[in-house]
């Protein structure tokens, strides 16, 4: 998702992840970005976008019970750099994708190195 535009980006989750739909339950004025939720709303997938509406950054928020699943899609998807981190090449830039662990969930962020 990161370098897409914002309407790229919900052209993309409604052909590609049908098992998400658009929340709009909460809107924070302060930020940029699209939320989604799956059906079991096991998982919640946010996009940030740049003021000139650019996907910047992605978070998805999972409850554990997801925790193989996504780790699986991880390794598959993306090289594996760190203990929890994985990289992929985007045009001429890295993009890094962490895993963190929290107390009640996880989650998986993607976005470039700082």
């Amino acid at each position: 998702m990161i370098d897409l535009t914002k309407e790229e980006v919900l052209v993309l989750v409604k052909d590609n992840h049908k098992e998400f739909r658009r929340d709009k339950s909460v809107v924070n004025q302060r930020f940029n970005y699209l939320k989604y939720v799956n059906g079991l709303r096991s998982r919640t997938w946010i996009m940030y976008f740049t003021d000139e509406d650019i996907c910047r950054s992605t978070k998805l928020v999972c409850d554990y019970g997801e925790f193989d699943e996504v780790l699986d899609e991880l390794n598959k998807a993306y090289d594996k750099v760190g203990e929890s981190e994985w990289a992929y090449e985007l045009v001429s830039d890295t993009i890094y994708v962490k895993l963190v662990r929290e107390e009640w969930y996880f989650t998986v962020r993607e976005a470039r190195k700082n």
